[in-house]
């Protein structure tokens, strides 16, 4: 049995915003039967203060946990046993830490693991002035199939146009979204687009101002036919 392995300190989740150096999100879901163990590890010399937060996919805050991890130390902690029952259990949950962290993230569905994930990029500040980019694959082939959640890990609106083009370059998908503070879309692009043997290539987000953050559920894949990848850092 794993132990946490980081003390609970009162006080940090009030104050951590004024010292908060890195700030991080990746997407969990608590419905049908799916859960999200969350490892946090700490590569840095000194002690890691950090506050994680979670969010319901409309951007309501639902559960919080602050705590301070030693060098070298890892802590874990399982979302199921801690997020209250609500409508939406799915979404975005941040964390803000006073230096770098790890994640190392275990998805589970009917209490059997179907993918890890690791997370070790924050979430970038972008420059105002100027479009980024931030690319993945997707594929509606045969047996395959991808929905992704676009999630706004800030407390501000934010707005960002996500595209998928198959792999003869054409785009076989537009979509402009405006996310409210910390709120979550679904999309399942077999509804949106269907399948096609040549239904697989390119899913494109542009963003400016601020960054948003992609996670893509690949169904048909892997042992568990259910594979979780989350993405946060810009191509361009």
């Amino acid at each position: 049995m794993k132990t946490f392995g980081f003390a609970i300190a009162f006080g940090i989740l009030c104050c951590l915003g004024a010292m908060a150096q890195v700030h991080y999100a990746f997407y969990y879901d608590l419905t049908a039967g799916q859960d999200v163990e969350i490892n946090i590890m700490n590569p840095m010399f000194d002690p890691n203060d950090f506050a994680l937060t979670v969010y319901d996919a409309y951007g309501a805050e639902i559960w919080s946990i602050s705590g301070t991890l030693a060098s070298a130390k890892s802590g874990y902690l399982v979302l199921g046993d801690h997020v209250p029952n609500v409508d939406y259990p799915w979404g975005v949950v941040t964390v803000d830490s006073t230096d770098r962290l790890i994640f190392g993230l275990e998805y589970y569905r009917n209490d059997q693991l179907v993918s890890i994930d690791s997370v070790v990029t924050k979430v970038p500040e972008l420059n105002a002035d100027e479009p980024f980019w931030l690319g993945t694959y997707y594929s509606q082939v045969g047996d395959s199939e991808t929905a992704f959640i676009v999630m706004n890990p800030w407390p501000m609106t934010t707005s960002c146009r996500i595209q998928a083009y198959d792999s003869n370059g054409k785009n076989v998908y537009s979509q402009d979204f405006t996310l409210s503070p910390y709120e979550s879309e679904y999309v399942d692009l077999t509804d949106a687009i269907g399948s096609d043997s040549s239904l697989w290539g390119l899913l494109d987000v542009t963003m400016q101002n601020r960054a948003v953050v992609i996670a893509l559920e690949y169904y048909g894949r892997g042992c568990g036919g259910l594979v979780i990848d989350n993405v946060t850092d810009f191509y361009y």
